[in-house]
């Protein structure tokens, strides 16, 4: 198969009508890796339905939910520190307002990085279109297929698209338990990499093979109605800049707000996590719901309608035969 290196395809549709999951029946959730081992592809499709059951977030030590449900109440913004780490944030480099710390600081570090779902995630090393590097999120969604903001892939203001993304997953600290590959195929929707719209801020890279995917598994992801995104309780990690170089941190929190085209909330990011999974936990499934990318408090990300999921899905199906 030959592959396209750069691709922006259209994402004109309107979302999934309320009380519809996947716009209408046209579309079931893609499941993740959830039992996948090496050489296990671990993908399953299956029907959407949350009547009657709650989502739940991850257990993590030291993560304490009361204080993160709690802090979706908030509105204030606080002062975060300076980053730490000498590689800048894509964000830095291409927006004024990095994601923010909502209330009190109460995310928590994942480490090591190595299970079930944390290894889905990616720390990535972007070397952008005009030689400038930084370092941004992304999880995998297919055996080579992995998810980020849009302004990872592209920026129109580096030069437009990135010349290659290194793909690290589960990185803790020094130690990258899978190994690595790099990424020099991307893609995204024109109503970003044409109008800079940050309604469709979303993307992909496509790795050169699906080895890396097959060993580390997947996220599932999902389009949800408006009624089962209302104050629905959501999971995030990636690698905020303003923590050690190759460090995975988690929060959670509530969706305070949904609108066509985005989801909000006061869940704490930092600058280095645009690209990051927004995902509901829910019998014992991991779907993705939103692409995080944006501060602010509320911090917001990409919500996952029909047309973001069919492209996701386009994207995914690189990956296979």
């Amino acid at each position: 198969m030959t592959l396209n290196p750069h691709e922006a395809v259209e994402d004109a549709g309107k979302p999934s009508r309320p009380g519809t999951t996947g716009g209408g029946g046209k579309h079931e959730s893609v499941s993740g890796g959830e039992t996948v081992s090496p050489g296990e592809t671990g993908d399953v499709l299956e029907t959407m339905s949350s009547e009657g059951v709650a989502a739940t977030l991850e257990i993590v030590e030291g993560f304490n939910p009361a204080t993160a449900t709690k802090e979706s109440l908030l509105s204030e913004e606080v002062e975060v520190t300076e980053a730490l780490a000498t590689l800048p944030s894509v964000e830095s480099l291409v927006f004024d307002e990095p994601e923010t710390v909502c209330g009190a600081d109460d995310r928590v570090q994942i480490s090591p990085a190595t299970a079930i779902p944390w290894r889905w995630s990616s720390e990535l090393l972007i070397t952008m279109a005009n030689g400038a590097t930084a370092r941004g999120t992304g999880w995998f969604i297919g055996p080579r297929t992995v998810m980020t903001a849009g302004h990872v892939v592209f920026s129109a203001a580096a030069g437009g698209w990135a010349r290659s993304i290194e793909v690290i997953p589960g990185m803790s600290g020094a130690s990258r338990p899978f190994g690595s590959q790099v990424g020099t195929a991307f893609r995204s929707v024109s109503g970003w990499t044409v109008n800079g719209d940050q309604e469709y801020d979303y993307g992909a890279i496509i790795l050169p093979n699906n080895n890396l995917g097959n060993t580390v598994g997947w996220f599932g992801f999902a389009v949800l109605s408006d009624a089962d995104l209302q104050n629905l309780l959501v999971n995030t990690a990636g690698y905020p800049g303003d923590k050690p170089f190759g460090t995975m941190w988690f929060n959670a929190g509530t969706l305070t707000q949904v609108t066509a085209r985005r989801l909000q909330y006061l869940i704490d990011t930092f600058g280095g996590q645009s690209g990051s999974a927004v995902w509901r936990l829910q019998n014992g499934l991991r779907h993705a719901v939103g692409v995080h990318g944006y501060g602010g408090c509320p911090n917001k990300a990409v919500r996952i309608i029909t047309p973001v999921f069919d492209n996701m899905l386009a994207w995914k199906n690189l990956g296979f035969p």
